[in-house]
């Protein structure tokens, strides 16, 4: 399933520097999987010390990215 990250999310990835593989791997082997709103999804991974969340929509053939942040702990 191809990957698309969002204009929005590229630039929140570099301002909370987040790589391109962290967000992907996230998404492939999350610690959670929920819905949020609307037809979004939220994927929790724990790397290192820290909690990324990333906010996806999911469609036919493709995984839309829209943003991804580490959540205060």
């Amino acid at each position: 399933m191809e990957i698309i990250f969002t204009e929005h999310a590229m630039i929140r990835l570099r301002q909370r520097n987040i790589s391109k593989e962290q967000a992907n791997l996230a998404l492939k082997s999350p610690d959670r999987l929920n819905k949020s709103f609307a037809k979004r999804r939220l994927a929790s991974k724990k790397i290192k010390n820290k909690t990324l969340e990333v906010i996806f929509v999911e469609e036919k053939e493709r995984i839309i990215i829209i943003t991804a942040y580490w959540l205060e702990e």
